[in-house]
């Protein structure tokens, strides 16, 4: 599970829809959604199948008849003896193309005419439509407690690489976050003396790689205290960033570790165990899509740090 969402059209005349705007319109809706959208195009179908050797994708788009190419009904052969089972849609201008439509089904492929003047509309509308009938496979619990678990891993990861690129400097920041850190470890009073007692002859890199010594909520604390140090905090998207982090990734993450489904008059709920007992929360498209947001904003947040501190 991924907070990317990729789809690859191939089209001979792609350019005319890049013009029209609709493969921005396409990435808009999927925005909206909470995820981060990408649309690989390609004119041929010989491009396009060797890209699919190497990228995952989530939908296929393509027009029957690409010019120099074979016919689509050899682009689905060559798709699923790849053992690539992505829905696919097929369209096509032919006037018979429903005719040879029948003639062409199968498994999770869809065919669409693009006769008569509501064709484009019509598109559209599938088009989105396939999109949500696979992000509606994506909203199951352990669909987005995987999504979860990965990403918070990813922004764990960036995190870990901000830390080491700028406490690896050796100038009066450094020693600061690293004094910092140190102390944050020392302040847990569940870990026993003999795994803390030798954090101060540790290297940098060693206690921001060490995740029982220095967890998440320590890392995202100590970025936090650079961003302090080096006035970042007064960036909107950075001021109290550890308090932010805490609730809206680590706090979300550990409820859904240990969250449960459970369906209350008809209506599908999060129970969440915390400490104060059971805490029943809705559990809908608009969580997950808030879910996703949250994790795209933070994803791009760091990834813009960690290119600044890297570029200085």
């Amino acid at each position: 599970m991924r907070l990317q969402y990729k789809i690859i059209w191939i089209d001979d005349n792609i350019e005319d829809y890049i013009e029209m705007g609709v493969v921005e319109e396409f990435k808009a809706y999927l925005k909206n959604l909470g995820f981060i959208p990408t649309v690989d195009c390609f004119e041929t179908g010989k491009t396009a199948e060797e890209k699919l050797k190497i990228e995952k994708y989530d939908l296929i788009l393509s027009d029957y008849n690409i010019e120099g190419d074979e016919h689509g009904d050899t682009l689905i052969r060559k798709i699923r003896d790849g053992d690539i089972f992505t829905e696919i849609l097929f369209y096509s201008a032919k006037p018979d193309f429903e005719n040879i439509a029948r003639n062409l089904y199968r498994d999770r492929v869809s065919f669409l005419s693009l006769a008569g003047d509501e064709a484009m509309r019509g598109f559209k509308e599938k088009v989105l439509w396939l999109v949500n009938q696979t992000i509606s496979k994506l909203q199951e619990l352990n669909s987005i407690r995987g999504l979860v678990m990965s990403e918070t891993s990813e922004l764990d990861t960036t995190i870990e690489d901000i830390l080491s690129e700028v406490m690896n400097r050796k100038d009066q920041t450094s020693e600061q976050l690293r004094k910092y850190a140190i102390e944050k470890v020392k302040e847990n009073n569940d870990i026993r003396n003999q795994m803390y007692s030798k954090i101060d002859d540790m290297t940098n890199v060693d206690i921001i790689k060490n995740r029982t010594l220095f967890d998440a909520s320590k890392k995202s604390r100590t970025l936090n205290e650079y961003f302090k140090l080096t006035g970042l905090s007064k960036q909107e998207d950075l001021v109290d960033f550890h308090q932010r982090y805490e609730k809206d990734v680590l706090m979300v993450r550990n409820d859904l570790a240990h969250a449960k489904s459970e369906t209350i008059d008809g209506v599908e709920y999060l129970i969440l165990s915390r400490k104060d007992g059971e805490h029943p929360v809705k559990y809908d498209q608009d969580t997950c899509i808030g879910i996703r947001k949250t994790l795209r904003t933070y994803t791009e947040t760091l990834r813009k740090v960690r290119e600044t501190i890297v570029a200085n």
